[in-house]
């Protein structure tokens, strides 16, 4: 019997049983087994995305192409966060403890990589439009339970329910009429973008969603997981000029702050600077704008869980967020040369005022230099090739 048909459901539900797993787990041992059922859904991810497929009779698939990356990627966020060495930290609460609130926390966290996973694998843009949605109300669900950040996710909630009742008319359009409807064709182009866009904190969204101010690394990894599926959707999507536009706007709001921001919160405004950047590639289309998006999300993805501690030294030279950057820019040029510019003005500026902390402070570190040089090393096999 072929096992691949079993794998992609276990895959996409395994984060969800993970969370009833955690709820009736016994206090003390909440976090190794955290961990461990993190390490089992990486797993079953990966295997996932090596093999491909479908899920008979849904719409869920392994994305084609580059796009496949992007399935275990929250997973493997949600992996380095549970082996970070203070999860108090990235709960909100006092380093060493766990409460029934940060318990409740790790829970949502399964879920939200799940989730994020799960619209990662919709295969038409409705259903992902949808699957999205639910992502988004899981990452303000799980901010609005961290300590201090209540109303932030109210604010987070109430800005991606806008975005959905954009972005899923927009994907009803796009599916229901036909490639020569015109205007009604367009009009649900810009709505699924725009609406999109917002859930994922992209645009005029930008400092709602990723200026956290002090609040816990569930902050950090929360527009990032929405970010995936949101990413993926678009980069196919019909509307490149607007994606484009709204990573360019997500940049310039993540580096102007960023000269008077603490180390903590410039390493969170620096993910949110690559998840626009992220944005830029996938509006450009074509080979390098895909590879460079899909580097650029994974890099967010590695570097999300160091935000806290303000780890920015991930992100400089020669490590896989400016292997990104070069394959964005090279996808813009063959789009619209004038858009170098603004681009290599933003970085410039951003980049002397990150603090960088030391590499090696702990194993989590060590290990995302690693996968970072990793990612480098096959972005230059892509280049070359």
């Amino acid at each position: 019997m072929n096992a691949a048909p079993l794998l992609m459901p276990l895959a996409l539900c395994w984060p969800f049983l993970s969370m009833a797993m955690l709820a009736a787990c016994p206090r003390p041992s909440v976090r190794a087994a955290s961990i461990g059922l993190a390490a089992v859904g990486l797993v079953l991810a990966v295997l996932a995305a090596c093999v491909g497929g479908a899920w008979p009779a849904t719409p869920f698939a392994v994305p084609s192409g580059l796009l496949r990356v992007l399935l275990p990627l929250p997973l493997l966020a949600l992996v380095l966060v549970m082996l970070s060495p203070s999860p108090g930290a990235f709960m909100g609460v006092s380093p060493g403890t766990v409460t029934g609130a940060s318990r409740g926390t790790m829970a949502l966290m399964h879920g939200l990589a799940g989730g994020s996973a799960v619209a990662t694998a919709c295969a038409d843009p409705l259903s992902g439009a949808v699957a999205v949605g639910g992502v988004a109300m899981l990452a303000a669900l799980a901010t609005a339970t961290t300590r201090g950040a209540a109303r932030l996710g109210w604010d987070a909630f109430r800005l991606n329910l806008s975005g959905i009742l954009l972005a899923v008319p927009g994907a009803v359009l796009l599916v229901a009429t036909p490639d020569a409807a015109g205007r009604l064709d367009g009009l649900g182009g810009v709505l699924l973008t725009v609406g999109l866009g917002t859930v994922a904190g992209l645009g005029p969204a930008a400092p709602v969603v990723m200026v956290a101010g002090d609040a816990p690394a569930a902050m950090a990894l929360a527009p990032v997981m929405t970010a995936i599926p949101v990413l993926r959707h678009l980069v196919a999507g019909p509307d490149g000029t607007g994606t484009m536009l709204l990573g360019i706007v997500t940049l310039w709001l993540m580096v102007l702050p960023m000269r008077d921001a603490s180390p903590a919160r410039a390493a969170r405004l620096a993910l949110g600077g690559m998840i626009g950047l992220a944005a830029v590639a996938a509006g450009a289309g074509g080979r390098s704008g895909m590879a460079g998006m899909v580097a650029l999300l994974a890099s967010a993805a590695l570097s999300a869980p160091l935000g806290v501690r303000g780890a920015a030294w991930s992100l400089r030279p020669p490590f896989l967020p400016f292997g990104g950057l070069v394959l964005t820019l090279v996808a813009v040029c063959d789009a619209a040369p004038l858009l170098l510019v603004p681009l290599v003005a933003a970085v410039v500026a951003g980049r002397g005022s990150i603090r960088a902390a030391p590499p090696g402070e702990e194993p989590v570190a060590w290990l995302v230099t690693g996968l970072l040089l990793a990612g480098m090393a096959v972005l230059v096999g892509l280049v070359v090739r």
